[in-house]
């Protein structure tokens, strides 16, 4: 209920078109700490000794939330954060096949060599950058001696981007 809460006010912001420094402001507005210190008692009380017995995902959740605590609201020092990381899960989602086939790759080399790859056509769809250009442009740079890699990634390749 609490964490729908904080979801409900990250649209409330999304809907308002509000900057990052706005929104930065308003994630650290009272409603939202409020928010998060009756979360933060309510997993005081569910790991406290004389709770209950729950079950194992149960358990294994509350544990997560507490290790984790300081890094879970990471988002709110910075308004261009989003709430939860389901964009970058929507990008790699597609490569849980590779997982497996990755077992037959017959080196851990050639598994990394895949990794890179994957890695390298997803960024260049989170950037909205077309990845044969991309490619094209990564390689004509090298050919002619380019070393400043990190000139060479896809955000900072000087592409356009087709980002929506």
């Amino acid at each position: 209920e609490l964490i729908g809460e904080l979801y409900k006010l990250e649209r409330e912001y999304e809907e308002g078109q509000l900057s990052p420094e706005q929104i930065k402001l308003c994630r650290n507005n009272l409603k939202t700490k409020e928010v998060i210190i009756k979360l933060r008692s309510k997993l005081d009380v569910l790991l406290s000794d004389g709770h209950p017995p729950r079950g194992e995902l149960m358990e294994k959740a509350i544990n997560y939330m507490n290790t984790f605590w300081t890094q879970l609201f990471a988002y709110l020092n910075d308004g261009s954060y989003s709430i939860d990381n389901s964009i970058a899960e929507r990008f790699i989602r597609p490569l849980a096949g590779e997982r497996k086939n990755s077992l037959f790759f017959g080196s851990g080399k050639m598994a990394s060599v895949s990794a890179a790859y994957h890695t390298i056509i997803s960024t260049c769809k989170m950037q909205g950058v077309p990845v044969l250009q991309y490619l094209k442009e990564f390689f004509k740079q090298i050919v002619i001696g380019c070393t400043d890699y990190e000139n060479l990634l896809p955000m900072t390749i000087g592409l356009n981007n087709n980002k929506y």
